[in-house]
């Protein structure tokens, strides 16, 4: 059973370095193309102003074993750290997600499925100790 998951990258761009995002999104490309990642898809997200200063790129791989693969390879080309050292020097601020695809296509979550062809069953389990935070302080 495979979990696919979706890479994502959330960079914080100041509009004097656009020209260079511009540059860098296209190396990446080639890069990528040469390395044989997916190409990412991009965006901007929609804030109500015009002016967002956010740029997420995204990509999805069909296995977590895929990602690690793909992973390793950039970390070891020497181009790819080059530009990885660029946007780092471009953005304001930078943030990574690795995430679950979530599809309506899949018809039962993957760990819940791969729990039961191992025979086990899954459990939730309850602190009766738990305290919540109000709890612990007293109450004020």
């Amino acid at each position: 059973m495979k979990i696919r998951i979706l890479f994502r990258e959330i960079r914080s761009i100041s509009p004097e370095n656009r020209q260079k995002q511009a540059e860098l999104e296209h190396r990446s490309d080639l890069a990528c193309v040469r390395l044989g990642l997916p190409l990412p898809t991009r965006m901007r997200p929609f804030t109500g102003n015009m002016d967002s200063k956010i740029r997420i790129s995204e990509r999805e791989y069909d296995s977590i074993a895929e990602f690690t693969r793909l992973y390793m390879v950039c970390e070891r080309d020497e181009e790819w750290k080059a530009i990885s050292e660029e946007w780092e020097n471009c953005c304001e601020w930078q943030r990574r997600e690795i995430l679950y695809v979530d599809d309506p296509r899949d018809p039962i979550i993957p760990w819940i499925q791969m729990a039961a062809e191992q025979g086990r069953t899954v459990r939730y389990t309850v602190n009766p100790n738990y305290k919540m935070p109000y709890e612990k302080r007293g109450r004020e």
